[in-house]
């Protein structure tokens, strides 16, 4: 997002902070925790936070806010001026900024007393609690038929122990920090999506499609864990990647943690950062955020994503199969590539052919000299022609 001072378009700028940051994620930065009991008690719409005797209730899908012992009450802006007043229009703008693209954790608030107070749920209790979804189970089923994952790539994610069946057909995909702490799962299913309470929330689910014999040298950051596991199923190049999901917004924490595990990853010469995210808005502001990280960890970095405005890498891998089936071909599911090298941010997308990621790891092997570092400067935008599509039994 460019700041000019032109009114209009800080009148534009108002608005898109307006409805990019949720009131939940400002009082979560603020030390305020969810009420569950209270908010079941009261009404799914009205989320209750607490810190320490404030109490503020989170209404209209986070857009808005009231504070049930005060008169306060109304959008984003006025929340971070109800926290702190002396801050002026300048300050909450400065403050939102940093918060776009980020959801809240939902983490809920210990209570120290009460009778009626239950435990909270330990994330490593419910994990060991599960078995790994077997052909035939509802998410064997749920993954590879409605979402049309290969069974090889499942089964390289039970052997890691990162894919477990939950209760109604879910999927339940493990988010653990750099140590390799378990701290919550990311919950999908048919009709069900979700994140779990009660652990340290999302830092990132992670797999290797290959043995995993080697080091890590190309990470592949997707915005959902079944992203993650379609862009393997697409991927050519797996030889000692490690795809990874951050599962939606994250947290100033789980951002700590995507900057060591990037840290990490930049050891090993010639390493590299592909952000796959979706083609929207949202993922134009993982790449701005992405970029970033790696310029500060040293890694060279490369946004890709799906063609079609709106489409995630699910939906593309989907499209390369119903592809692969008699009848009418769809149309070409891949063609954006955008460079984030280390010292600029990504430029606009451009059509590329379908052998993207084969072109753009092409283009990196001859110029590795020149990506070794960031010292180095950033190499120029490969020139990338459009070629022949592939058979479809070929890997894009």
């Amino acid at each position: 997002m460019a700041y000019v001072s032109s009114p209009e378009a800080q009148q534009r700028e108002l608005d898109e902070l307006r409805n990019a940051v949720n009131c939940a994620v400002v009082l979560e930065k603020a030390g305020f925790r969810l009420d569950r009991q209270a908010t079941a008690q009261q009404s799914a719409r009205n989320l209750k936070f607490r810190r320490d005797n404030d109490v503020i209730i989170v209404n209209h899908g986070g857009k808005g806010w009231w504070d049930p012992k005060g008169d306060g009450k109304g959008d984003v802006f006025k929340l971070v001026q109800y926290l702190d007043p002396l801050k002026n229009l300048g300050h909450v703008r400065r403050e939102l900024r940093a918060l776009v693209g980020m959801n809240p954790t939902l983490e809920v608030a210990q209570r120290t007393t009460g009778a009626s107070d239950g435990p909270r749920r330990d994330p490593v209790e419910l994990w060991d609690r599960r078995s790994a979804p077997g052909k035939g189970t509802a998410a064997w089923r749920y993954l590879t038929e409605e979402r049309r994952l290969p069974a090889d790539i499942l089964a390289a994610a039970i052997r890691q122990g990162v894919l477990k069946e939950g209760p109604r057909g879910t999927a339940w995909f493990s988010h653990r920090d750099i140590s390799g702490q378990l701290t919550g799962m990311e919950m999908r299913g048919p009709e069900y999506k979700g994140f779990s309470t009660g652990g340290g929330g999302k830092r990132l689910f992670g797999f290797r499609a290959d043995g995993g014999t080697e080091p890590v040298t190309r990470l592949v950051v997707t915005e959902g864990a079944i992203d993650a596991l379609s862009f393997a199923a697409l991927d050519h190049f797996r030889k000692g990647t490690f795809y990874a999901s951050t599962g939606g917004g994250m947290s100033p924490e789980g951002e700590a943690n995507l900057k060591l595990v990037m840290a990490r990853v930049a050891q090993q010469p010639h390493a590299r950062l592909v952000i796959a995210v979706d083609n929207d808005l949202q993922g134009d502001r993982y790449v701005s955020k992405f970029t970033t990280f790696a310029q500060e960890a040293g890694l060279w970095s490369g946004r890709i994503s799906p063609k079609v405005p709106g489409d995630d890498w699910n939906r593309v891998l989907q499209a390369r199969e119903d592809k692969a089936q008699p009848g009418p071909a769809p149309a070409d599911p891949l063609s954006r590539l955008s460079e984030a090298l280390t010292t600029r941010t990504a430029a606009n997308p451009a059509e590329v052919s379908t052998g993207w990621l084969d072109q753009a790891e092409t283009y990196h092997a001859k110029h590795q000299k020149v990506l070794s570092g960031p010292e180095q400067g950033a190499p120029p935008s490969p020139t990338i022609s459009r070629s022949a599509a592939p058979s479809p039994e070929a890997s894009p």
